[in-house]
């Protein structure tokens, strides 16, 4: 008996842990919600084509990201791993709807550079499970696309930006998959 309810809480607790279901899902398989609490799995990806027009070039440093069914072809985000962060252009759409729901999470695609950048790695997978937070950019950040660092103050205030960015990009309906409607 005890045996049974401990296999029972058992998979009730990894069902929870890896439950993951995309609130508005877009495009037949991508997921074109936001994450509520900014947080993402960091992936990388260097592919033959750009749903934002010219693909980037994965050869030397570049910092740029998929997820265009997010936040809108062209957009800046701030993803940052603790304290250390990119700045980095949304290139692509993607990644697809199940590989998220495989994750168990959102997933920030990105340039094999960010990649390096954020965890000292060659390579990011769902499955190493590297946590990030990606915010949209102010409007008025000079900032160059590349890696730079924060403080706990200037973080908050990626988030503060990023909320206004958000509102202005629903407004325009330019991202959230605002352009399905």
């Amino acid at each position: 008996m005890r045996i049974a309810f401990f296999l029972l809480f058992l998979s009730l607790i990894v069902g929870l842990v890896y439950s993951y279901s995309c609130p508005k899902p877009c495009y037949g398989n991508m997921c074109c919600s936001t994450s509520p609490d900014h947080k993402y799995y960091l992936t990388d990806f260097c592919g033959s084509t750009s749903a934002c027009g010219p693909k980037p070039s994965c050869s030397g440093k570049l910092y740029f990201t998929a997820d265009s069914q997010r936040f809108g072809c062209g957009k800046h985000l701030n993803l940052c791993r603790g304290k250390k962060c990119v700045k980095a252009k949304v290139y692509d759409a993607g990644p697809a709807e199940w590989v998220e729901k495989d994750a168990g999470k959102m997933i920030i695609d990105a340039s094999p550079t960010i990649c390096h950048e954020l965890t000292g790695g060659s390579s990011c997978g769902w499955s190493d499970k590297f946590e990030i937070t990606a915010t949209v950019t102010s409007l008025t950040d000079s900032r160059p696309l590349g890696p730079f660092n924060v403080t706990e103050e200037e973080k908050a205030q990626l988030f503060i930006d990023h909320e206004i960015a958000i509102a202005q990009c629903e407004a325009e309906k330019t991202c959230n998959g605002f352009d399905l409607e």
